[in-house]
Order: C-alpha cells, then structure tokens, then sequence
C-alpha cells in the first residue's frame, strides 16, 4: 500500500489515469493464467458427467485408472515442485509463463486426440506439470507488477478468476453435451488452448517484474518500468524513487541468503514461519470440507428428482456464478477488512453450515425427508460461500506477499504442490469415506474446521496496509534503514550506479 503523503504523478481513480489504466489492462494477461487453472481444473467433473467420453477412451470402466485419470493433474503439478521455481527466478516471471503454456498446450492436443484412457491421463500429468510453472509465475508477476495502492485488491483478485475458467469450462461442457458424436466431449477439451494461446500471445506486450529486474542487476530496466506504469514516466517521482529504494535495499539483504537457495526456507525463524503457514494455507484450501462437496453434489441432486445430466450441469454452472460474485466482493474487501478477518470469517461461516450440512444429512438418511434433501442442498452452497470468500482471493495474495522476492517463486511452489497432494488425497479417501460412513465423515470436517480457526487466530499475522518490504519486517524483525528513505535515490542515480559497476544493485550481479 502506498503512503498517502507520499506524492505520485497519478489520478486517484486509477481508470482516469493513463498509466495505470494501461498497466491494469495488462495485469489481465497474468489473470489468464488463473482463468487458465479453473477451466482445466473444472473440466474433469464435466467429463465424468458426459457418457460419450465413458465409450469413447478404453479402460475407463476400470475404477482404479479411472481415479488415476481424475487425479492426474495435481499428480502431475507434484513433479513440477522444483523446476518451476527454479525457471521463474533465473530466466523471470514471463519465461515461466510461456514455457507453462507450451507443455500445457501439448497436454490439451494430446487430450484432444486420445482414443484410450492411458494416452488421455499421460497427458493429463504433462498439462498438470506444465500448469505449474506457468501459475507461480502469473501470480508472482500480477502481484510485483501492481501499483503499490492497488496491490492488495489485484492480488486478491487473481484467484477470483479461476470462476471465470470454471464458468465457461462449465457452460462449454453443458452446451455440448447435446453435440451427438466424440466432439460433445472433445470440444470443451480443445477449448483448453484458448487461455494458453491466448496468454502466449499477450505475455510479449507485458513487461517483466521490477523486483526480478533489480535482482539481476537491471536497475534502469526496472526504473523505466516503475515510472511508465506507476507514475505516467516521471522518472524523479517521488513514490517511484522510494519503490526503487526499498526493493534494491530488500533485494541487497536478500542476496546474502541467496545462494542457499531451498535450505534458506528453514534457516531463520522468519522463514520457518513462513513455511508453515504456506503449508498450513495450501492444506486449508482443500481440506475443510469443500473437496467433499462436488462429489456429494451430484448424489443429493439424484436423492431429491434431479436426475438428468443437463439440469444437474445447470445447478454447477449457477454455483460457478455464484461463488465467482462472492469471491469478487470478497478481494475488494482485501486492504480494507484484512487477510486475517476475512480468513477467521471464512473458517466460521463454513464451520456453521458445515455443522447445518451434518444433521440435514443426518435427517435426510434416517427419513429420506424431500425438504432435508433440499436443505442439504442449500447449506452446501451457503458452506461454498463461505469458503469462496476467504479461502478462493486471499491465500494467493497472502502467500505471495509474506515471501521475499528471492524466495516468493519458491513459496508459491510449495503452495500450489500442497494443494495438489491434499486434492489427490480428497480424490481417493473422500468417495471412499462418504460409501462407508455417510453423513458421519461430514463430522471430520467439523474437526478440522475448529482447528483451522484456532491456528488462524493464533498464528496468522495480518499484512492489511504494508508494502511487500514492509511485510518482511512482520517475521525477520528488520527495519528498512531510514537513511535509505530519507535521501531517496532518483533515476539517474540507479542507472549511473548500473553503468559504472558502483552501488549494492551491481553487487548482486
């Protein structure tokens, strides 16, 4: 967040400023990569809804290949842990998202073109892998890309659109389904490659992230970027000159760790603090009870009439609509109420309906009650509202921002394989966990929902207000030096410092 007393060559409203409007018109180009991640992740459900894509691939009958088709994504986002971190930082954030995009979209060919199960799920693992490099890249460039006064909302924003992938992935799958031959499937699977062609294409108009620049000594590339985009290129603004002073001091700090690479996760208290939550976070998004959710969908409809697959794609279109507008008003509630609030407000909220879902289900087994049947039905997206209003904008936002630039593609890896293992593990035990005890397995969730809330109230700090070198101080304990606010450097200063070898920005070459 910037300082209000701080002056900037800007309109206060950002779509009156030439500058940021162009910026947050780009900023789409990394939110292709969320839309991106929904559809590809949504379109499972849709495909296991359609019986031509059943007859169409051999082998799917078998129950075990079958599961493995289904968890091939996150199974294959598990082998990319290493390589995508490494790829964002040393070659930069546009370099991941293009090679993401490019074994992505030989995995959605190879898809389109599968005529057994086998080939469909080795292409399912190369999408997933490739899905990887190009998410931690897309949400480390949306977020070190944006104005400092709106970094907060973009960042919350960046996981909202996930919805507009699962939308379209969604309606895609619905209105093909009328489609009489292997296209009702093979359709919504080639519309994979419009978000990563798409991307590819827009990504050579986006400039790269400043804080990358600066840390591979490209100080003057990184100064004309911060004053084109935060400052309509007055290169001596004021709030341009103090960007360029706190990311060169926090990426001078930086390098001294640098070269320690995965082993600096757990060299300081501040970073072992970090990686807990990162892991705690990435295991909340998936294990309070949301993963259970799609699978019981389906059965509910079928218990209270609603048995045809067109009325049923309907019912999770609308759900995919309404979860989208919470999670929109929820990211602009970001800077205002706080990470931590609408993180305790989500894990309540879900703890109530997922308590309401219990005896509902409870009810509905002992009397097959039509209205128990139904509220079932209603608690459940109540439940999802929930969920979606912290727990789908904040924790790409809160993740990205409490690591340190050198470190931030390495945190957003662990993220997003966190969340892989914990889905594949939904995947498996959660069908298997609702055939043997029913309703009963809905008082787990309970469990782990109480037990997300006390770890959130007293474990989780907020970042509400701060600049990202700000939240560094929240787990290292260090304070940006006055001296390097005060006498604040101007563009010329930082270029003359690149050119002639002097200054910390050269040392980290």
């Amino acid at each position: 967040m910037s300082d209000p007393n701080v002056v900037n060559n800007t309109h206060p409203q950002w779509w009156r400023d030439p500058g940021m409007r162009k910026l947050n018109v780009l900023l789409l180009t990394c939110y292709l990569g969320a839309m991106s991640n929904g559809y590809v992740s949504s379109l499972i459900s849709s495909l296991l809804a359609n019986p031509r894509w059943f007859a169409d691939l051999e082998g799917l009958s078998n129950t075990t290949l079958l599961g493995l088709v289904v968890a091939s994504q996150s199974l294959g986002s598990i082998a990319a842990f290493f390589p995508a971190p490494w790829l964002s930082d040393r070659f930069g954030r546009r370099a991941g998202i293009t090679v993401g995009n490019l074994i992505m979209s030989a995995g959605f060919v190879g898809q389109l073109f599968s005529k057994s199960s086998s080939l469909f799920l080795a292409m399912r693992l190369l999408a997933g892998f490739g899905q990887i490099f190009n998410i931690i890249s897309s949400s480390a460039l949306c977020l070190e890309l944006a104005h400092p006064r709106q970094r907060a909302v973009v960042g919350a924003f960046f996981n909202t659109f996930y919805f507009v992938g699962s939308i379209t992935s969604t309606w895609a799958s619905y209105g093909s389904l009328s489609v009489a031959s292997s296209w009702s499937w093979r359709l919504p699977v080639a519309l994979q490659l419009f978000w990563t062609v798409a991307q590819s294409v827009l990504i050579f108009f986006c400039p790269e992230s400043p804080r990358w620049l600066i840390s591979h000594g490209k100080s003057a590339e990184a100064g004309l970027v911060l004053a084109k985009y935060h400052a309509n290129g007055h290169r001596d603004d004021e709030l341009v000159c103090r960007e360029l002073s706190r990311i060169i001091e926090s990426s001078e700090m930086e390098s001294r760790n640098k070269h320690i690479g995965w082993r600096s996760l757990f060299t300081t208290p501040g970073n072992r603090k970090r990686l807990t939550l990162t892991i705690f976070i990435g295991v909340a998004t998936q294990w309070v009870g949301n993963g259970i959710v799609t699978f019981y969908l389906a059965p509910v409809l079928q218990t209270v009439g609603i048995t045809s697959a067109f009325q049923q794609q309907g019912i999770n279109g609308g759900l995919q609509i309404y979860n989208w507008v919470i999670a929109i008003a929820a990211a602009l509630l970001a800077e205002r109420v706080g990470r931590r609030r609408l993180f305790l407000t989500s894990a309540g909220i879900m703890l109530l309906f997922m308590i309401l879902v219990t005896v509902c289900s409870a009810r509905y087994t002992s009397t097959q009650s039509a209205a128990a049947g139904y509220a079932v039905i209603v608690f459940l997206f109540l439940f999802l509202g929930g969920y979606v209003l912290g727990l789908t904008p904040i924790p790409v936002l809160y993740v990205n921002e409490i690591w340190p630039s050198y470190l931030r593609a390495n945190g957003a890896s662990i993220f997003w394989v966190t969340q892989a293992v914990a889905t594949c593990f939904n995947q498996y035990v959660n069908p298997i966990a609702l055939k043997s005890i029913v309703w009963k397995y809905y008082l787990v969730y309970v469990g782990v929902l109480v037990a997300v809330i006390m770890f959130m109230f007293f474990y989780v700090p907020e970042t509400k207000g701060l600049s990202l070198e700000e939240v560094r101080t929240i787990f290292d304990g260090q304070h940006v030096h006055t001296s390097a606010l005060e006498t604040l450097p101007t563009y010329e200063n930082v270029a003359e410092n690149r050119e002639d070898g002097s200054g910390p920005v050269n040392e980290l070459r």
